[in-house]
């Protein structure tokens, strides 16, 4: 009983932020702010953890978290920029001479382009709605494309920032390099893909236009499906940079699917005519992806990474609570991305009047985003530092007050064995509540990680189980309040159309989560 009620009191500040995203309507920046009160509370009232050990567990997550937070931020800049001075028009008008159909263009867009843009950083649900709807669809369909479809390469998204930062934080829990979690990491991730992303592409055709556009479009569903799911397994295995691996998978199968369209329209005789690309223009208004691309994938080759992490300026380690936090800033992909960010004002050479606006823009909008990503990595770090206390310069955990033994303690107690099947709904729940995945992979590590130990499962079965929480933690976008209110914003509809939406997406999502549970379990049985 007891340990029934201190479960739930490890789960309130989630359940807390769940809540007033879900039925108060709060934004995620809001929750996460209360979340974080709650968590503090609860950690030092009722879990024995100091108030000093509490306070510095805080400040130790907000510092761990710019990992994302401030590449957030950077990627931001160079969104609106681009927009301002049209280079993301131009790029849409390119694609529009590939894609034709209703179906084409949604798995080309939602699918191929969606995950491009994404493992570059860019936030599909802010930039594609105005797109599709200018494009002939709904503002259902827009918005289902917008949130669904780019999800079919889940953690390779955000120059792969899902698997690397966990890498960075976690490795040497399971005595790892940080290269070797990551490379771990996103390989048993990629075994989940050839079947989620099949599904998922099937699903937005079916959102667009029922068992009709799946017909018409199933074997490019298919084909877009298995390209990134087998490219994500290919490029892990022969080790390609993972910041640049969803990057690398979402071109494939843009690629592979302009192939198939042309084949197909050349095999029913249909000849479409085109006005003239100007390449020059698209060239320019491609450059600052091309830029972060070559900049990321250098910084990722290991030596030049390993090269990258000697370089201190003076400011890269903090001691918090007699604990260093390391931002090796040059060997972070935010600094590339800042970089890049930057350099565009040369590459798309704005106006005056273009720069202001897209700096006016950023100044506004980064806040909410920065605070939210933070915050939750603060409420991480209490949960991992709880039952803490200092004795003198050593960071002393009592593991019987700290709320992620207990959670896990608890979950292995009732579920056993059979946790394996419910594992990647933690990730599912941590995404929403978090607001992305990568939250969701920091936020509930340690819960994963006390429940497969106590339900006695070996290093590499915790891998598949985190694997499938990751996955799960990306498809979870499809029905994240946060991220369908962005893109029904920019459309400028209302609650209405955000309740239709989630709606729509819970069956989906709720599928593909019992399919992941079931290969979570698989590959945990065969001991993978």
């Amino acid at each position: 009983m007891m340990m029934g009620l201190q479960f739930l009191l490890v789960l309130l500040p989630l359940f807390a932020v769940f809540i007033g995203i879900i039925f108060f309507k709060r934004n995620a920046a809001e929750m996460a702010v209360l979340g974080l009160l709650i968590c503090f509370t609860v950690a030092v009232v009722f879990f024995d953890t100091s108030l000093f050990v509490a306070t510095t567990a805080a400040i130790y997550g907000f510092l761990e978290s710019f990992g994302i937070s401030i590449a957030i931020i950077f990627t931001m800049l160079l969104i609106f920029l681009m927009r301002e001075v049209g280079a993301l028009g131009t790029i849409s008008k390119a694609i529009k001479r590939v894609a034709h159909t209703k179906e084409e263009q949604a798995l080309f867009i939602g699918i191929g382009f969606g995950t491009f843009v994404t493992s570059l950083g860019i936030v599909t649900p802010a930039l594609f709605p105005p797109l599709l709807i200018a494009m002939g669809f709904g503002p259902s369909s827009a918005v289902a494309i917008s949130v669904l479809g780019y999800n079919a390469s889940t953690s390779f998204a955000i120059l792969s920032i899902p698997i690397t930062l966990p890498a960075e934080l976690f490795a040497g829990e399971l005595g790892m390099s940080v290269l070797e979690f990551g490379y771990e990491f996103a390989f048993r991730i990629a075994l989940f893909l050839p079947v989620i992303a099949t599904i998922l592409s099937i699903a937005m055709l079916w959102i667009i236009g029922g068992i009709k556009s799946v017909k018409k479009g199933l074997v490019p569903a298919l084909l877009s499906g298995l390209i990134i799911g087998f490219m994500s397994i290919f490029l892990v295995i022969i080790r390609a940079p993972i910041m640049v691996l969803g990057v690398i998978v979402g071109l494939v199968s843009m690629i592979g699917l302009y192939l198939y369209f042309r084949w197909d329209r050349k095999r029913n005789g249909i000849i479409l005519e085109h006005e003239p690309i100007d390449k020059k223009k698209l060239l320019r208004a491609l450059s600052p992806w091309l830029l972060l691309i070559v900049l990321a994938s250098i910084a990722s080759v290991p030596a030049i990474n390993e090269f990258l992490r000697t370089l201190d300026p003076g400011f890269t380690s903090w001691l918090i609570a007699y604990e260093t936090v390391n931002f090796n800033v040059f060997a972070q992909v935010y600094f590339w991305i800042g970089v890049t960010a930057f350099a565009s004002f040369f590459l798309l050479k704005p106006t005056i009047k273009q720069s202001k606006k897209a700096l006016k823009t950023w100044s506004r909008s980064i806040w909410a985003p920065f605070i939210a990503y933070s915050l939750f990595f603060s409420i991480a770090y209490i949960m991992a530092w709880s039952g803490g206390s200092m004795n003198g310069e050593e960071l002393v955990i009592d593991i019987d007050s700290n709320m992620n033994y207990i959670a896990g303690l608890f979950l292995g107690n009732v579920f056993g064995p059979g946790y394996i099947f419910v594992a990647a709904s933690l990730g599912l729940f941590g995404a929403i509540v978090g607001g992305s995945e990568t939250a969701s992979n920091v936020l509930l590590f340690g819960i994963q990680r006390q429940v497969t130990e106590q339900i006695g499962l070996s290093d590499n079965q915790f891998m598949s189980v985190y694997a499938g929480h990751g996955v799960a933690g990306g498809v979870a976008s499809a029905i994240t309040p946060s991220k369908i209110n962005n893109a029904v914003a920019t459309i400028g509809k209302g609650r209405k159309l955000e309740s239709e939406i989630l709606r729509k997406h819970l069956l989906i999502v709720f599928i593909i989560t019992l399919i992941l549970s079931i290969m979570t379990a698989i590959f945990v049985s065969i001991g993978f």
